[in-house]
C-alpha cells in the first residue's frame, strides 16, 4: 500500500511541516511523538499557519490539534499541518519518531516516519527568573513592584501578578544577524510595550480586546508563535525590552502571560509567512488621534510621540493628519480662542480618564507633532471633526456649546446660523495661522448632520482662501482634503462645486466606524477626473460594528491581513489616488496588520 504520507520536513523556524497525499477521502489525522523516555505522547500541532486561521479560524479545531495532537482533514484535498516540537521535546535535535494515525471515510491507517531534527539557529529566550532578578517572583504580593515567573518543569511563563506598575523587562541577546522575532504565549495575547536596543517603543497589541473583536476566539487558542517584525541583532539592539501599558494596570485589559521569546535567523528566501501583498498606493493618510493615546498613559510630548507618531512613521505613510479638536469640543492643542480640556471624562469603554488633561497640561501636541516629522519626507496636516458639540459629555464640551444651546438642531450644530460658521472659522484660522501645518482634513463624519451645500462650500471656500493666503507667503503648499459621508447628496453638490472651483484638494467617501461595506467612490472619481483633486479610498480602523454592551461599551469585529489586502486591491482597481486609515492606531500596533503594510509593493 502507497504510503499517504508525502513529507516530513523541518522549517527554517523550527517547525515540522507534515504533508499528505493527494485525496478526497480523509477525515482527521492523529500525530504522537516518541519522547526520550520511550512514552508516546500527542504532539503540539497547528492546523494552519495562515493569519486568517490564526485570528478567526475554529477554536475548538485549534485546541483540538493542540492538545490532542488530531488535526480535522475533512474537505482537505492536500492536507499540510505543522508540529512545534519545542514545545514537546525542547531544544532536542537528533532523530524523532512520530506515529501518524489517519482516519478516512473508510478506515484507520497508522504510518510511523522518522524525522531528523537539527539546529537551524532558532534561538528560544525563556529564562526569565533570570532576567528579572529580584524583580520576579513566583508568588509576588500586591506592593512587591514583582513581576510572577511561573515553571511548570522546564517551562516557564511571565505575566503580571497584580495590577501595579513594575520595571521593564530586558532580555539580552547574544546573537547577530537579521531575525525574525516571534512572541509565543500558552494562551491569551499580549497587549503591550516593545522595543530592542536603543530603537523607541511600539506598541504590541494582539486582537481580542472589548472594543476589537475577532470572528472566533483568538485568545482562546493555545500556544500562538506570534510573529512582531524583523530585525538586525547589533551592538545597537543586543537587548530586547517589554514595559506595560497604562491600560494594564489601570483597567481590566491584561499584559499577557508570556512562554518565550522566539528569533529566527533570516535568509534570501526568507518571507512573512502568512501574508497576503498588496500593491502600495500612491499616497497614504494616517489619521493620527492622541486624545484616545493618551489613555495608554502617554502624557507628554515624548512618550506620545515616541511611541504613537513613530509607530505612524514606520508605516512610511505620505501624510499624517492629527486631530486636537471637534467643532464644539474644549481643544487639546493650547488654543487661544477655545477652551482647552481641563476635566476627566467618560471613554466609549464606559471608563473614566483623566489622561487627556494630564496631556494638555504637559504639552501642546499639535505643535509637538509638527515638530515630530520634520525633515522626514512627511506631511503633518490638522485634523478638525467639523461636528461635535459634546452636549452628552459636558466635560469635555466648550463652553460656547452651552451659552448657545439655540444654535443646536437635534444635538448638533446648525450650519446654516452664521454664529456657527464664523466660530468654526475661528478655530480654522487660528490652526492655519498658528502652526506650522502641511494643511488641514475636514472631518465630517462626526457628525454629518445639520449642512447644506452652501454652508459646506462656505467654510470650505473660506478656508481654502486662507490656505492660499499663506501660501504666498511661505512657499509652502498646504493641502485641504474632506472626509465625508459617501452616499449623501448635499456632499456630492457641495465637492462638486469645490472641485470646479479649486476650493478642494482632496475628498475621502466614507463611512462611520466601519470598513464594510466599503463605502462607494466612482462617483467621486468621475467627478474629479482631470482635475487636481485627488479621491482616497477610506479603510475605518474597525472591519465592521457588532454592538454595544452595557459595561464594556462599543464592540468591534477587527480586520484581518486578507480583509485589509482585499479593501487595497479594490481601491486600486477603481482609481483612487491614495488611502485613508481612519483610527490608524488599529493597525499600527497590530502585528498581523502592520505586516500588510511592511509587504507593499511598487
Amino acid at each position: 500500500m502507497n504510503s499517504r504520507i508525502q513529507s516530513v520536513v523541518q522549517t527554517r523556524d523550527n517547525l515540522v511541516e507534515i504533508k499528505l497525499a493527494d485525496s478526497s477521502d480523509y477525515i482527521s489525522c492523529q500525530v504522537t511523538v516518541q519522547t526520550d523516555d520511550g512514552v508516546w505522547s500527542n504532539a503540539s500541532l497547528y492546523p494552519e499557519l495562515d493569519a486568517e486561521y490564526v485570528l478567526n479560524g475554529c477554536c475548538f479545531l485549534w485546541n483540538q490539534a493542540q492538545t490532542a495532537g488530531t488535526v480535522r482533514l475533512y474537505g482537505r484535498k492536500s492536507p499540510v499541518f505543522y508540529w512545534n516540537p519545542y514545545l514537546d521535546t525542547g531544544m532536542r535535535t537528533g532523530a524523532i519518531e512520530l506515529k501518524i494515525v489517519l482516519l478516512t471515510e473508510a478506515e484507520t491507517i497508522e504510518e510511523r516516519v522518522t524525522v531528523q531534527l537539527e539546529n537551524t539557529g532558532v534561538r528560544y529566550f525563556d529564562s526569565w527568573d533570570v532576567y528579572l532578578g529580584e524583580n520576579g517572583s513566583e508568588g509576588p504580593q500586591y506592593g512587591q513592584g514583582k513581576w510572577k515567573v511561573a515553571k511548570d518543569g522546564a517551562k516557564r511563563t511571565v505575566s503580571m501578578g497584580s495590577r501595579e506598575f513594575l520595571p521593564p523587562i530586558r532580555v539580552p541577546l547574544d546573537l547577530a544577524g537579521e531575525y525574525d522575532i516571534y512572541f509565543g504565549f500558552p494562551n491569551g495575547g499580549g497587549r503591550f510595550l516593545a522595543k530592542t536596543g536603543d530603537e523607541p517603543f511600539a506598541r504590541f497589541m494582539t486582537p481580542g480586546n472589548s472594543m476589537d473583536l475577532t470572528v472566533n476566539d483568538f485568545l482562546g487558542k493555545l500556544n500562538k508563535e506570534i510573529f512582531w517584525k524583523r530585525q538586525t541583532i547589533n551592538s545597537r539592539h543586543a537587548y530586547l525590552e517589554l514595559a506595560q501599558l497604562q491600560e494594564t494596570v489601570a483597567d481590566h485589559y491584561e499584559f499577557g502571560c508570556l512562554a518565550y521569546i522566539k528569533l529566527v535567523p533570516c535568509s534570501e528566501e526568507s518571507g512573512s509567512a502568512g501574508s497576503p501583498d498588496a500593491k502600495r498606493p500612491k499616497e497614504l493618510v494616517l489619521f493620527y488621534e492622541p486624545y484616545s493615546y493618551s489613555l495608554h498613559g502617554f502624557h507628554d510630548a515624548e512618550t506620545m510621540n515616541g511611541v504613537m507618531l513613530e509607530e505612524f512613521m514606520a508605516l512610511k505613510p505620505t501624510e499624517i493628519t492629527c486631530q486636537t479638536v471637534r467643532i464644539g469640543m474644549k481643544s487639546l492643542h493650547h488654543s487661544k480662542h477655545i477652551g482647552r480640556i481641563d476635566k476627566p471624562a467618560r471613554t466609549d469603554e464606559n471608563t473614566v480618564i483623566d489622561d487627556p488633561v494630564k496631556l494638555v497640561a504637559s504639552c501642546d501636541i499639535l505643535r509637538e507633532s509638527v515638530r515630530g516629522v520634520q525633515g522626514r519626507n512627511v506631511r503633518l496636516t490638522a485634523n478638525i471633526g467639523m461636528n461635535r458639540p459634546y452636549v452628552w459629555l459636558p466635560e469635555i464640551s466648550e463652553r460656547f456649546v452651552s451659552d448657545n444651546p439655540h444654535l443646536l438642531e437635534n444635538g448638533y450644530f446648525d450650519y446654516e446660523r452664521e454664529e456657527v460658521r464664523e466660530y468654526a472659522m475661528r478655530i480654522i484660522a487660528e490652526l492655519i495661522g498658528e502652526y506650522d501645518i502641511d494643511g488641514l482634513v475636514f472631518d465630517y463624519m462626526r457628525s454629518d448632520a445639520n449642512q447644506t451645500a452652501e454652508t459646506l462650500v462656505e467654510i470650505i471656500s473660506r478656508t481654502k482662501r486662507l490656505l492660499q493666503d499663506k501660501e504666498t507667503r511661505t512657499g509652502q503648499k498646504l493641502e485641504l482634503k474632506a472626509r465625508i459621508p459617501a452616499d449623501q447628496i448635499v456632499y456630492y453638490e457641495a465637492m462638486k462645486l469645490c472641485t470646479a472651483n479649486g476650493y478642494i484638494d482632496g475628498i475621502i467617501p466614507s463611512n462611520l466606524v466601519a470598513s464594510e461595506p466599503l463605502p462607494p467612490v466612482e462617483h467621486y472619481v468621475r467627478l474629479c477626473r482631470g482635475s487636481e483633486v485627488k479621491v482616497y479610498g477610506c479603510i475605518d480602523g474597525w472591519r465592521l460594528p457588532l454592538g454595544g454592551e452595557a459595561r464594556a461599551g462599543n464592540l468591534q469585529i477587527s480586520h484581518s491581513p486578507q480583509n485589509i489586502a482585499d479593501y487595497l486591491e479594490r481601491y486600486d482597481r477603481l482609481g483612487v489616488d491614495g488611502i485613508f486609515v481612519y483610527q490608524a492606531d488599529q493597525v499600527t500596533g497590530n502585528p498581523y496588520l502592520t505586516r500588510i503594510f511592511d509587504r507593499l509593493q511598487g
